[in-house]
Parts: C-alpha cells; structure tokens; sequence
C-alpha cells in the first residue's frame, strides 16, 4: 500500500507525457528482454550443456559494457540523449533479429549469440546511463525517487511475467519465440521515444579523440573527489562479484540440485524480479534517499548473503523462491536508493561519465565471476561454489560498513549543482556539499 502523498505523486507522473513515454517504452523493452534471457540461456545450455558457454553468454554483454561504458558515458554527456536512446534501441532490435534469423535458417551457432549479446550489452551501454541521466529533468527533483520507485518495481512485474512466458515458451512453442518477442519490444521502445520532448542539457560540441579523453580524465576526477560515490562503486566490485556467481548460475542450480525444468528456473527468476519490484517502491516512502550509502551496503551487501545462505544449505524449490524474492527485495530498495541519490547529487553535465565510470567500476569483475564460477562449479560442484561466493559476499559486506564517507552518502534536500566545480568533494556528509 501506498500513502496519500504517493499516490498523488504517482498521479502526476502519469500526467507527464515525457516521462509515460520512457516508462512504456522501458516497459515494452524490459519484458522483451526477460523473456528473450530465460530463452536464449535456456537454449545454449540445452544446445552444449556446459556450465561454462553460459557464462560466456553472460560475459560477453558483460565485456561490452566494460568496454564501452567510460566513452558511453562521455557520448551521454556531450550528445542528445533522446536520440542516443533511439539509436541503441534499433541497434538491439536489429541484433536480436540477427540471432532470430540465424536459429531458423542455419539452426544454432553459440558464436552469432555471443556477437548478438556483445552488441546487446554494447548499446545498453549507452541507453542505460542516457536514460539514468535525462530522468530528472522530465520530472524534477522532488519527484525522482517515486519516479524511480515507478519504473524499477512496474519493468519488476513485466521481468516477472516475462520469466514466466519465457519459462511456458520454453515448454510449448519453443525458446525462439521469445527471443522475436525482444526484438519486436526494442523496436515498440525506438518508436514511442521519437515523439518524447526533453528540456536540452548543457552539451558540447562535437571532438575528436584528445577531447574524448579530456572528458573521461574529468570525470574520473569528479568521482576521486566524491569519496562517498567512489566507495560504493569500490562496494559494488566486491558485491556484483559474488551474487554474479550465483545470479548466473541458477540454471545449473535449478537443475543439477533443484531437479528442475525450464519453468523451475523461470520461477526462482521470476520471484527475483518480483522482490526487486517490491524493494524499489519502498525508498520514495521510508526516504532511503537521505541515508543512500547506508541503504546500498546494509541491504546489499550484509543482509543479502544472509538470505543466500537459505537456500544453499537447504535446497528445495520453494526456500529457492522465498530467498530469491529476498535478495530481489534487498538488492531493488540498495539499487533504487543509489540511483536516486546519484541523480539528484550528481551535476547533470557529469551524470553520463558518472554512471559510465560506475558501471564500468561495477561490473569490472562480473566477467571474472562468470568465467570462474564456471571452473569452480566443474572442480567444486554448484552448490560448494555458491556457499563460498555467500562467505566471500558477506565478509566484503562487512568491511564496507566502516568507510565513513559511504556511510553518510546521501541527499538531504538544497539546490542541485550544476557545475563539476560545485560538486566538488560531494560525499553527502555534514561537512560537505549535500550536508542536511
């Protein structure tokens, strides 16, 4: 349930054109995308049965987004975010239309998937942090969190369902469906943001490569200063590493332990999303967005191991379920918490290279975990590796809780900067710029 105040704050949402039009079009793109993951895993696992090709289906998006996310973040910066967004949206309907053409013509092939999802996590890349970006001045400051509340926990529900279709899909009429699914959403997606209207931010001219680079320096710069940021992103190494053991192996762990089928794993899938639905409405109305540093490593980084734990040591279906909707609570109101504070702390002509440098800070290690989980699982068994990725995740969680400029990160209201000078060493403290 929500209170008076959020209700009308979600009415008024809904009264604002631009910010319907990313909601839907996320919508559409991210049911798309749940289907199409429970499909395409589904497949390469079935096609090659190894552990370690669906790692490398995971690690190559992963690896895109590596690669691309510092420039990502500079193109967000100095370009028209609007039409970023529309162009990596046909990009990805263009590649998952690729691997739909090739399961039907040549049947499968593990290397056009793995070229389809680097290009996939690719111009994510680049949509993800212009749409983080351009969300608050559709909005305004006083809104972002419900906003994102919004969006987070309604894309939850669609992931919810569309684990659920993929899952019936993989049953019925066969995993290749969901994947024309996804295409047809990105293009829905490309096509609904044509018409979005957006206040224009400060933008640059267009540069050659040394000026590409002086952006990034700038940015890395910005975020050494920003202690508190900068020990979250460090947080999220250590954390992402551990739960991307586990989050990309629950298909082995649904059926070499579970004894599952396809529609086990779209459940433990699905019960993750519904969580993370759940725990991203909930930082608007506690106001998580004031203590953001505590928010991100209580949730995520010590209780969430907890929970892991759960059903590592006492594997059924449903403890399985129960755990998954948990680390989904946790990890959706941890998520919800940092990205409001980001936006609203953050100065907007920053906010690309930011979220670019953070990603690309985050998710680092993912392939590492990835690939070595795959081994460990060969040598050790799923269920030995997921205890020591739980052991690991929680002594990280721990030591995070003492850095004191992550523990006081958080926004406590005043003017938003609108300069990298102005932000300079905003770590959400009482000393600095964002002291409440």
């Amino acid at each position: 349930m929500v209170g008076p105040d959020e209700g009308s704050n979600y009415r008024r949402l809904f009264r604002n054109p631009g910010y319907v039009r990313v909601f839907t079009a996320g919508l559409g793109s991210i049911a798309g995308s749940a289907i199409a993951g429970v499909c395409l895993i589904w497949i390469v696992f079935a096609r090659t049965g190894s552990a370690i090709d669906v790692a490398l289906l995971g690690a190559v998006g992963v690896i895109a987004g590596i690669v691309f996310s510092v420039f990502g973040g500079a193109w967000v910066d100095r370009y028209d975010r609007r039409r970023l967004m529309i162009l990596s949206d046909f990009v990805r309907a263009a590649a998952m239309s690729g691997v739909v053409a090739d399961l039907e013509l040549r049947g499968f092939d593990l290397p056009v998937v793995l070229t389809a999802y680097f290009v996939l996590g690719a111009f994510s890349t680049i949509f993800n942090p212009a749409e983080q970006a351009i969300l608050p001045s559709l909005v305004g400051p006083d809104m972002v969190a419900d906003a994102n509340g919004l969006v987070r926990s309604s894309r939850s529900a669609l992931q919810f369902a569309g684990t659920a279709v993929g899952g019936a899909l993989i049953v019925t009429v066969g995993p290749t469906v969901g994947v024309v699914a996804n295409a047809a959403t990105f293009l829905l997606s490309g096509f609904l943001l044509l018409g979005m209207q957006v206040a224009p931010h400060l933008r640059y001219a267009s540069a050659g490569l040394p000026e590409y680079f002086s952006d990034v320096r700038a940015g890395f710069r910005w975020l050494w200063r920003a202690r508190g940021f900068l020990e979250l992103t460090l947080s999220a190494t250590c954390f992402n590493f551990c739960s991307g053991i586990i989050g990309t192996f629950l298909v082995v762990y649904s059926t070499d332990v579970l004894h599952g089928s396809g529609l086990v794993f779209a459940s433990l899938l699905a019960a993750e999303v519904a969580g993370v639905g759940l725990g991203s409405v909930l930082v608007g109305p506690t106001r998580g967005v004031r203590w953001a540093g505590r928010a991100w490593v209580i949730p995520y980084g010590v209780v969430s191991p907890i929970v892991a734990f759960s059903f590592i040591l006492f594997p059924s279906a449903l403890v399985a379920i129960v755990g998954l909707f948990g680390l989904g609570l946790l990890g959706g109101y941890a998520g919800t918490a940092w990205l409001t504070a980001a936006q609203l702390i953050v100065p907007s002509e920053m906010q690309g290279r930011y979220f670019g440098i953070d990603n690309l800070g985050s998710v680092v290690i993912v392939p590492v975990a990835q690939i070595g989980g795959a081994f460990l699982i060969v040598a050790w068994g799923v269920q030995s590796t997921f205890l020591a990725a739980a052991v690991l995740w929680l002594a990280a969680g721990v030591a995070f809780l003492a850095p004191r400029a992550l523990w006081n990160l958080g926004y406590r209201g005043g003017v938003i900067p609108r300069t990298g000078a102005g932000a300079t060493g905003t770590t959400g403290s009482r000393g600095g710029t964002r002291g409440g």
